[in-house]
């Protein structure tokens, strides 16, 4: 089975990742490491030295998702953590929880080229389509 692989676009003001993945862990494992692309252009730069458990919830998948996005955001902006990989131990529709693996925040190693405000309801997806799952979501700058 292909490997999961995203993709950026502009989006009026704002910054999208498209997702295709074998499976749902696979897109929400991308999903976060797409964010750590997104808010520093260098992913290879955060180690993995840390582990913090992770649970949102949601309505729906979408929704679910976006609540991961925030909740990653929400880890750098107050306990300066930056995830480099995250491993889903359940992917369902109104839940996501697993363990964010990754390090404290150090400007001088971990540059931020984007600070991103929000993960956004806005054209959010997590949807299976035929063998593959699409995941999208929109990241306000």
């Amino acid at each position: 089975m292909p490997e999961p692989s995203y993709r950026f676009f502009d989006h009026t003001g704002d910054f999208g990742v498209d997702v295709e993945a074998p499976d749902e862990a696979t897109a929400v494992a991308a999903c976060a490491r797409a964010f750590l692309a997104l808010l520093t252009d260098a992913p290879e730069t955060v180690a993995e030295r840390e582990a913090l458990d992770v649970r949102v919830t949601g309505v729906d998948a979408p929704a679910t998702l976006v609540a991961l996005g925030n909740e990653l955001l929400f880890l750098f902006e107050v306990e300066r953590f930056l995830c480099a990989r995250f491993a889903p131990s359940t992917v369902e529709a109104d839940v996501i929880a697993g363990t964010a693996h990754g390090e404290r925040f150090d400007p001088a190693r971990h540059p931020i080229a984007r600070p991103v405000k929000a993960v956004t309801h806005h054209e959010a997806a997590l949807e299976r389509r035929g063998r593959r799952v699409r995941a999208r979501l929109i990241f306000d700058l």
